[in-house]
């Protein structure tokens, strides 16, 4: 199980003013604090939509990269994905491959811009709104698989978004918490050569009261890793968090267990 940080994004206010201003040692001593909480990988998202992403991306990057980890750089914009694989000077993670029907130009973009600098690739189950279940789901992944492969990504470079949503309010987000669960199950089931899993945590509790979000980020992460799960975007920063992955390794044999991964 790694985490990937995903601290470095559009709502922290100290990180997008710092990579405006161009503070790049800033950058550097959060990316060192990611690490030292224990990421695995650490995300950059300055943006919900990519709009704009090339014109900052690479000082996000250069400052990130000092930690020694791999990236990933969540963005549909595919001029700022090239501009980031070139700053990171290593692999990187493209984030993300739909088949949104509306986005086909910038997808092709994604989907060329993560083939030419051999980066892994995230692909997302979504074609034109929600998928109703997990057969939906797998159908889209493997749709997606088949467009990555044909541009000379094979699986073992991609990486599939389970595309967890929050369930707080209604049986429809419980059933698609659900349906997440029956989607990693059947990528171990259909898909060969085997594909990575990761999902982005927060949003199975968004909604819900603050007090009670850990519990529940904790609980799915720990059913999910049951099942296969490879990774998943979190908050490394959330002890409360941090202890269930250490768990979930030392219960999975990835770590030499202490007492002092309870804490």
């Amino acid at each position: 199980m790694l985490a990937i940080a995903n601290n470095l994004n559009f709502n922290n206010r100290e990180f997008l003013s710092a990579v405006r201003t161009g503070n790049q040692e800033w950058i550097v001593r959060q990316a060192l604090a990611l690490k030292a909480a224990g990421a695995d990988m650490l995300a950059i998202s300055l943006s919900l939509d990519g709009d704009g992403d090339e014109k900052y991306i690479k000082t996000a990057v250069l400052g990130a990269r000092e930690a020694g980890l791999m990236l990933s750089i969540d963005s549909r914009n595919p001029r700022a994905q090239e501009i980031a694989a070139e700053a990171a000077g290593r692999k990187i993670i493209v984030n993300y491959l739909s088949a949104d029907y509306q986005r086909e130009k910038e997808m092709a973009g994604i989907l060329s811009a993560a083939a030419n600098a051999g980066a892994d690739l995230v692909i997302y189950p979504l074609r034109k709104g929600i998928p109703a279940d997990a057969d939906e789901r797998l159908g889209i992944i493997e749709d997606l698989i088949e467009k990555a492969n044909s541009a000379g990504i094979p699986n073992d470079r991609l990486i599939v978004d389970l595309m967890v949503l929050h369930m707080a309010g209604n049986v429809r987000g419980q059933e698609q918490a659900v349906a997440v669960q029956e989607t990693l199950y059947g990528l171990t089931e259909l898909i060969e050569p085997p594909i990575r899993t990761t999902c982005w945590l927060a949003n199975i509790s968004a909604g819900s009261a603050m007090d009670i979000r850990a519990a529940i980020n904790g609980t799915y992460l720990a059913m999910l890793a049951g099942l296969g799960l490879w990774s998943a975007y979190m908050d490394v920063l959330d002890k409360k968090t941090m202890r269930t992955v250490r768990l979930i390794r030392a219960f999975k044999n990835e770590s030499v267990y202490s007492q002092a991964d309870a804490a």
